[in-house]
């Protein structure tokens, strides 16, 4: 099932095996970057900004898996291809978790713009979560539906075949999919835009206004750099956007918002984060913590049980403080992690 561009056999063939290679390489990437990713972001702290890192792993994930294979097969086959029931299946899997990435990735710019310029307002992560929830239902439903209507119009047509009727029943669809594609059009828009120039202006504050002496700037400097450039991507959206609903260019936009943006973005968004965050390290360290572990336990099996009975005693006599002395450093201990938690979206959002 083939695209047909209008740039004559050979060069269609060509340009299809061309996208169709891209997007093995994209599919590729995300199943093998992604669950790492997850994995690692599972084993930090639980904060704002690393549920956020999960979700975007998560659905970059799901985004190539399915319609990533599909759209492959797509390009290198050699039937026409055709929008049925049954290719929507994918387009519903891309569009859905596509679009959650997209504002995962936007309420990362969000929360960590705020964090910036507000660094003693909390952000709620039941707020982050409760708009997450309800974007993700709205997009699934919006989409189910795109995806029933094909259905039912599927087999009206298989019912009424011969026929050139077309009643109210039709009118009625057509124009809900308008309202729900006009929908989709000004959400995505927003997101967009909003993620880009939350971005920006991190960026922006800390380079030329903060100044970027100390570590602590530099770090932060290095994280808004990276939601800015996982933000790319989204300008092409905005583009294609624009010129799909107002019809400015004959190009079949479907395949391109609805496919090639959202598998390009989750093959993209993790060799961003691989290469400028810690997570192979931190694999690295977890691998070699893990075989430590199991090291130690060997050997402590191997011990005889009057040497386990002498490593307890020792252990347990080392415990020589009294616990007042530690009871009067917890309150400054407190307050100082508060101070930096509020700074940096390091609240622990399971304690909120």
């Amino acid at each position: 099932m083939t695209f047909t561009f209008d740039t004559g056999e050979r060069s269609d063939r060509n340009i299809n095996y061309f996208l169709g290679s891209f997007m093995v390489l994209c599919v590729i990437t995300s199943t093998l970057l992604n669950p790492l990713i997850g994995f690692s972001y599972t084993k930090k702290r639980k904060t704002i900004q690393n549920f956020l890192f999960k979700v975007i792993a998560a659905s970059d994930f799901i985004t190539t898996l399915i319609p990533g294979i599909f759209i492959s097969y797509v390009f290198f086959s050699s039937i026409k291809f055709e929008y049925t029931f049954k290719t929507e299946i994918p387009e519903f899997l891309s569009c859905t978790f596509g679009c959650i990435s997209q504002v995962t990735t936007t309420m990362m710019a969000v929360t960590r713009m705020i964090s910036i310029l507000k660094p003693f307002l909390r952000v709620k992560f039941k707020v982050v979560l409760a708009y997450l929830i309800f974007y993700a239902v709205y997009m699934a439903l919006g989409n189910a539906g795109s995806l029933i209507v094909a259905y039912m119009k599927e087999a009206r047509n298989y019912t009424a075949a011969g026929t050139n009727t077309k009643d109210s029943y039709e009118d009625q669809i057509e124009t809900l999919k308008s309202l729900n594609k006009f929908v989709c059009f000004v959400m995505n828009m927003i997101h967009c835009i909003m993620g880009v120039l939350c971005s920006f202006v991190s960026v922006g504050y800390l380079r030329f206004i903060i100044g970027t002496g100390s570590a602590e700037q530099a770090r932060k400097l290095k994280s808004c750099y990276t939601i800015l450039i996982m933000n790319i991507p989204y300008i092409f959206s905005i583009v294609s956007n624009f010129l799909a609903f107002f019809k400015v260019l004959k190009i079949d936009f479907k395949l391109v918002n609805h496919y090639l943006i959202p598998i390009l973005t989750s093959a993209f968004n993790p060799c961003v984060i691989m290469i400028r965050t810690n997570v192979i390290q931190e694999l690295k360290e977890s691998a070699a913590g893990k075989d430590k572990r199991i090291l130690t336990r060997t050997n402590t099996r191997n011990l005889p049980r009057t040497a386990l009975l002498t490593r307890t005693v020792i252990i347990s006599n080392m415990v020589t403080e009294p616990e007042i002395e530690l009871g009067e450093l917890e309150p400054e201990v407190v307050q100082f992690g508060e101070l930096e938690q509020r700074s940096d979206l390091g609240e622990d959002y399971e304690s909120t």
